[in-house]
């Protein structure tokens, strides 16, 4: 019994995505679980799919997955990072689902000495520029519900502070799947822009 309470303890102390590395931003602005922040240009390996929003990220993990493990030109294990990131993407033909990129990030130490070429077709290395986004955490599923609830927060959260959203928003998973996902932690992302003053 007392090990199962240590275990518990330690999930609620440390989340389980600590001890991985993320993309570099600067705090502009925190307010409780929302925030202003600025991320620096970054490399990541994706996979677009075609599926809905709950379902995009599991169709494209195990190809992710593969990259990072050596299925690239070098066959080099890369480390896992955090979070898994999501976006909708222009679809690419008629297919009723909508289109997802779905997104690891590559260590820095990887980006400095040349990320290697994926071998499996559709999976891709992408470089994504500078961005100022606003964000908003929140632990627990992303189900359709919360993603409504905080989308409106955030979006609320931008208004007051004089920005606009300047394109789509990023759905970040930060847990790997043996978290309980009570446990999970999530954030929304909305690139931003301040607003033009005529």
């Amino acid at each position: 019994m007392t090990r199962i309470l240590t275990i518990i303890a330690l999930l609620f102390a440390t989340p389980a995505w600590a001890g991985y590395e993320q993309p570099q931003f600067e705090v502009v602005l925190q307010k409780e679980n929302l925030a202003i922040r600025d991320y620096a240009s970054v490399m990541v390996v994706e996979v677009q799919v075609a599926a809905s929003r709950r379902d995009a990220a599991g169709d494209a993990f195990r190809s992710l997955f593969k990259y990072i493990s050596g299925n690239n030109e070098d066959n080099l294990e890369i480390p896992m990072t955090s979070p898994v990131a999501q976006t909708q993407v222009p679809k690419a033909s008629n297919n009723e689902d909508d289109n997802w990129a779905i997104r690891f990030f590559l260590p820095r130490k990887i980006i400095d000495e040349g990320a290697p070429l994926p071998e499996e077709d559709g999976v891709n290395l992408v470089n994504l520029k500078a961005q100022r986004y606003a964000s908003v955490s929140f632990k627990g599923t992303q189900n359709d519900k919360k993603v409504a609830k905080y989308s409106a927060q955030l979006r609320e959260f931008i208004v007051q502070n004089g920005y606009q959203v300047s394109g789509q928003p990023i759905y970040a998973f930060y847990d790997p799947p043996f978290v309980p996902w009570f446990l999970r932690d999530n954030e929304i992302l909305l690139p931003i822009a301040k607003v033009k003053i005529e």
